[in-house]
């Protein structure tokens, strides 16, 4: 009978056998997690190369009704997402994974240039939030988990690695000096989603996708999102 040596796995390290098991993350941040759905009195359009990942539908009064994703950042239940997901709007409401009924909420402050903005909403805080890191450790090739809305599919969970760091991108009036690049699938709805590591912390939101190719996303990382917070907080 032959046998195959192996060697045993060290403490921290991944199975060769499979990925990361991203089961635990989800089962305890995803109610920090919300489908976002705008009505707008005019559409918002993308710009080529680049498109932001939300979609859009016409109704009957000529408005339309725009989709993206956001999360739960902080023990008073504000909530962050990308101010082109709401840009515009005359409505918003929030998506909970444990309702059926949408809430309504309300945009306390924005940030156009570094696309980033604040929601508030009548809505229970979960026991676990979501935390924004500086993220001073991201490195290509590591882990990472988005969990977001695309097509109006809450809830829905893609996994992938970082695939580079401080890529710099113009999308119309808006420039962004510090994205991450990843390769986890994010589709129209995605914007303003969490990027997680496999701690589960934030380090960065999923914001754009490339139009002419598949598996490369964009996310703002968490050191511009964690100073935009402290700066948008202090208006309020």
């Amino acid at each position: 009978m032959l046998t195959r040596k192996t060697k045993p796995v060290g403490r921290g390290s991944t199975p060769a056998t499979g990925l990361p098991n991203f089961v635990s993350i989800v089962e305890k941040y995803k109610y920090a997690v919300v489908g976002i759905e705008v009505v707008q009195d005019q559409p918002q359009r993308s710009s080529f190369p680049f498109l932001m990942p939300w979609d859009a539908q016409g109704s009957r009064n000529y408005r339309t009704i725009n989709i993206g994703t956001g999360f739960i950042f902080d023990s008073r239940g504000h909530i962050l997402t990308n101010e082109h997901v709401v840009h515009g709007a005359s409505q918003v409401f929030l998506r909970l994974y444990d309702r059926k009924e949408a809430i309504r909420a309300t945009v306390i402050d924005s940030d156009y240039r570094h696309d980033i903005a604040i929601l508030k909403a009548p809505i229970s805080v979960p026991a676990a939030v979501l935390k924004v890191s500086k993220a001073k450790d991201v490195r290509p090739g590591q882990w990472v988990l988005a969990i977001g809305s695309p097509l109006g599919l809450n809830s829905t969970v893609t996994a992938g690695i970082v695939s580079a760091i401080h890529r710099e991108l113009e999308i119309g009036e808006r420039e962004y000096p510090n994205l991450l690049q990843t390769d986890a699938a994010i589709n129209r709805g995605n914007s303003g989603g969490p990027l997680m590591n496999l701690r589960g912390e934030v380090i960065g939101m999923n914001t754009a996708v490339s139009q002419s190719s598949q598996g490369i996303g964009f996310a703002i990382s968490g050191n511009v999102l964690h100073d935009s917070i402290d700066r948008l907080l202090s208006h309020t």
